[in-house]
């Protein structure tokens, strides 16, 4: 049996394969590297559905980075905005005169990417940009700006590649939309 077989099973279809995947976030780091050359980046990165992008992006950018790890949510375990952003925030955190680069593995409402640049722009970066690596066409409660984005998909909730349903699914290589 191939691996993955079992939970590829539970997918409507595929969205994105893994191909597809790697070759647009190699796009994305070249072009970041380019836009940051001769800078350190100051990398804030939410978790957990960015993992797996984060891990791919940053392996391919040449240039220092400090990494710092955000938790932050909205969903609570549904596939819908609960509209509550709740954020663990590292203690004693400084993004004084920083280039900072905000990554995060979807853009949906906008809600969560909008309180964390309004609470990072207090700490005055000397620069701060956005990378996603879905951007979900719906309307939005907060209007966001986006620096990089990968790719542009539907309002569908979506699993794989790092994100989840209820904890499952992150392993897929792949992104796709679960059987209903």
């Amino acid at each position: 049996m191939a691996p993955l077989t079992g939970i590829l099973s539970d997918l409507d279809r595929v969205l994105l394969s893994a191909e597809e995947i790697h070759a647009r976030v190699a796009e994305m780091a070249a072009q970041i590297e380019s836009d940051y050359a001769g800078k350190v980046i100051t990398v804030v990165v939410l978790m957990d559905g960015a993992l797996f992008f984060v891990s791919d992006l940053l392996r391919q950018i040449d240039l220092p980075i400090r990494l710092v790890t955000l938790g932050a949510s909205s969903y609570q375990g549904g596939t819908e905005s609960s509209g509550q952003v709740k954020i663990q925030w590292p203690t004693g955190a400084c993004f004084a005169d920083e280039n900072v680069l905000l990554l995060d593995d979807i853009l949906d409402t906008g809600l969560t990417l909008s309180v964390l640049r309004e609470r990072l722009l207090i700490k005055k970066p000397a620069s701060l940009r956005t990378a996603v690596l879905l951007d979900k066409k719906r309307p939005r409660s907060h209007d966001y700006p986006l620096d990089y984005c990968g790719f542009e998909i539907a309002d569908e909730f979506v699993v794989g590649y790092g994100m989840d349903y209820q904890g499952r699914f992150r392993n897929l290589p792949c992104i796709g939309i679960l059987k209903p």
